[in-house]
């Protein structure tokens, strides 16, 4: 069986034995050249050494459907996109589904669906910062916050199901405050021509 070791001596550049990663840390000398080196294992070095899965188990053999990105490594799954035959390595499960990253990477980038975004622009929430965080710019921001509301009307409105009150709510405050800056406007301009007649 091959060693799962990916520890190396700095000096003589053999691998450290699995037994010798599992029970020591700190200070430890080099079966090989006794030269001292300071071991710190991480968990997830300990969790694959004790694993009951050998090398052997995940190298493809005669007969053996191999994987698309590792051709030296049995298939063990297909991405659900495209139907390529993957290996535990490649495979990449996004809520349950396993993907290959080149389709998980269209999917995200430019398909754009939903599922596979990782952020969004909540546009209700943005429209109703704009009214009602910046309210003495209200006569630029509102019309602003309109459309963005009107323009993007029917975009996600997140992850997590929402309601339309926040939206409905931004829609009547920027349609008011702009209704009101353009009554102020025309009562103002009127007055400017009354006094100059």
């Amino acid at each position: 069986m091959e060693s799962l070791s990916t520890v190396a001596c700095p000096k003589c550049h053999r691998d450290f034995p699995d037994e010798s990663l599992q029970d020591q840390q700190g200070l430890s000398a080099c079966p090989s050249c006794k030269s001292l080196v300071e071991l710190r294992v991480y968990p997830r070095l300990r969790k694959s050494l004790n694993s009951s899965l050998k090398v052997d188990d995940l190298l493809s053999g005669e007969g053996d459907a191999l994987c698309r990105f590792y051709p030296e490594l049995k298939a063990d799954t297909v991405c659900e996109e495209c139907g390529c035959l993957l290996s535990k390595k490649a495979a990449v499960n996004w809520a349950k589904v396993d993907y290959c990253l080149p389709c998980l990477h269209l999917l995200r980038e430019s398909k754009g669906r939903d599922e596979f975004l990782a952020r969004r622009v909540i546009y209700d929430n943005t429209a109703l910062g704009l009214i009602l965080y910046l309210f003495p710019l209200s006569l630029f921001t509102a019309p602003l916050a309109l459309y963005y509301l009107i323009r993007f009307r029917k975009a996600s409105r997140g992850m997590v199901p929402r309601g339309v009150f926040r939206w409905w709510l931004a829609m009547i405050l920027s349609v008011v405050f702009s209704l009101g800056w353009l009554t102020l406007i025309i009562l103002w301009i009127a007055a400017i021509v009354e006094s100059m007649t």
